[in-house]
């Protein structure tokens, strides 16, 4: 249980447990019985930007919904292209290409619902023409 003052009580094994826990931004230190155990919080959306500027990113971050398909099959984009834009958390993630090349395919439709970690369209790599 969550007590009121923040300290976590628990039973483990029939043996009752004490822990007091500090917050610190994404990160956790956990405090039992004079030992420190740091937890550091993974939030997707923290680092959604990142991992679209740094391209080659063609899964979803997070489970969100395809609101805007920018590119066709078979088209020849440059590198950093906006390929698709989809919404997660109340944010919009676009899709970039991450290197010259072609878009194989585009398996989901405006207004589909992706999971996280499903591949968004197939990108094939090589030289954009024109």
């Amino acid at each position: 249980t969550l007590e009121e003052a923040g300290d976590l009580s628990a039973v483990i094994d029939g043996v009752r447990c004490r822990a007091t826990i500090v917050r610190r931004g994404f990160e956790r230190i956990i405090l039992v019985d004079g030992v420190s155990h740091a937890l550091l919080l993974h939030d997707p959306a923290q680092h959604a930007a990142d991992r679209e500027a740094g391209g080659g990113r063609l899964t979803a971050p997070m489970p969100g919904k395809i609101v805007a398909l920018l590119v066709a099959d078979g088209e020849q984009v440059k590198r950093g292209a906006p390929l698709m834009i989809m919404e997660a958390m109340k944010m919009e993630h676009t899709i970039k290409a991450p290197a010259d090349g072609r878009v194989v395919s585009l398996p989901f439709q405006v207004g589909d619902m992706v999971s996280e970690g499903v591949d968004l369209l197939v990108f094939e790599a090589g030289e954009a023409e024109g």
